[in-house]
């Protein structure tokens, strides 16, 4: 009988590429060579392959300050048996002590963790079980007590990216890169646009975007360029919105190259959904996706401090939200819509709402990756 330590390394290499993506960390403390094997870029690749079936979505999902791996297979079984499935938790960023998390975003493959008291950020790759702890100290004793905003991108330098954390609060705009400092650098920025905090960016190609409001609440799209550290023009959505609108936004595709947004109107519940087919720090145009009305499937209008993913190819989307009970909520719900041929609307409840716990559910698209923190 062959023993494992005597197998080549292209045959280990395609064994441990099977392996379910929630037992990579023991995989990788087995022993040195399995570990070397495991930071590969192809090897990611590869297992990425092996684990995730043909039109599966892999997501991120923030939960009672707690993350969650889930799969998200909308063909599976047919259109009438759309399936969310909970791959697994995803362990403590701390071997020492279960660390909990309040906000969490996405940037090729790496996930930016606020702790819940703000003592921490933590630049996580669950893949590769690898975390860079950054302290949060403000740089002026006037912004200790400001709560800030969070988003994690990079510059494309000519050999390697150089990730930066960008963190902002009111007028307060600070940078951090993690390979060239180890402290915040204020930035010259005097906004006359308002980001709320309960709104979240999505990372496309290294820079940040968000739906920003001006004065009137009459909202537009804006990007921060990690390359160039500053935020670009306001840019106009394909919808006339207000602050009651609820306007969401997400990423696109298997190499997130293209952003979507949800729009939903405030009084009539009327959904739309958009995916751009060209989006730059300074330029973007739109298409289309679908319409529906929301109000004989949910009667309710979703939070835009919610988030949602896009199916393309079975046209479709997932929201993640709290239940229809809207003054006091008790479950985490996924709301799918699908249209086209076979429209079809489900609800799949995701657990209980912990007590005390803030936040509505929060999904973001996950694609692992070898980069170190």
């Amino acid at each position: 009988m062959t023993m494992m330590s005597k197998l080549s390394t292209e045959l280990l290499e395609e064994i441990l590429s099977r392996v379910p993506m929630t037992s990579m960390r023991s995989v990788r403390c087995t022993c040195r060579n399995w570990n070397t094997i495991c930071k590969d870029a192809t090897f990611t690749k590869k297992h990425l392959s092996q684990t995730t079936s043909k039109g599966e979505i892999l997501t991120v999902v923030m939960m009672n300050c707690s993350l969650h791996l889930m799969r998200v297979n909308l063909q599976r079984g047919g259109l009438d048996h759309p399936t969310i499935k909970t791959t697994g938790k995803l362990i403590s960023l701390d071997d020492s002590y279960q660390v909990v998390v309040s906000r969490v975003c996405h940037c090729d493959g790496l996930l930016l963790c606020t702790t819940e008291a703000y003592s921490w950020l933590a630049v996580w790759n669950p893949f590769r079980s690898q975390t860079r702890w950054i302290c949060v100290e403000p740089t002026s004793v006037r912004h200790r007590k400001l709560w800030y905003s969070h988003a994690l991108g990079y510059e494309e330098g000519k050999s390697f990216r150089i990730y930066k954390i960008l963190r902002f609060a009111g007028n307060v705009h600070e940078i951090y890169a993690l390979k060239s400092s180890d402290s915040w650098r204020v930035l010259d920025v005097n906004p006359d646009w308002d980001i709320g905090y309960d709104n979240h960016g999505v990372s496309l190609k290294g820079n940040t975007y968000w739906y920003a409001k001006v004065a009137g609440g009459v909202g537009f799209l804006l990007c921060f360029d990690f390359t160039r550290e500053r935020f670009g023009p306001l840019m106009p959505l394909p919808f006339e919105c207000f602050s009651d609108d609820a306007v969401i936004l997400s990423s696109v595709g298997e190499e997130q190259q293209q952003l979507a947004v949800l729009f939903q109107h405030r009084e009539t519940l009327e959904m739309e959904v958009w995916v751009t087919t060209k989006v730059e720090p300074d330029a973007v145009s739109w298409s289309m996706f679908f319409a529906v009305d929301m109000w004989p499937l949910t009667g309710f209008r979703f939070n835009t401090g919610g988030s949602f993913v896009v199916d393309e190819e079975n046209a479709a989307v997932v929201v993640f939200d709290e239940d229809r009970n809207v003054e006091k909520p008790t479950r985490n719900t996924a709301y799918i819509v699908g249209f086209g041929e076979s429209s079809y609307f489900r609800e799949v409840d995701l657990g209980k709402v912990t007590t005390g716990k803030e936040g509505f559910p929060h999904a973001c698209s996950y694609v692992p990756s070898s980069v170190q923190t």
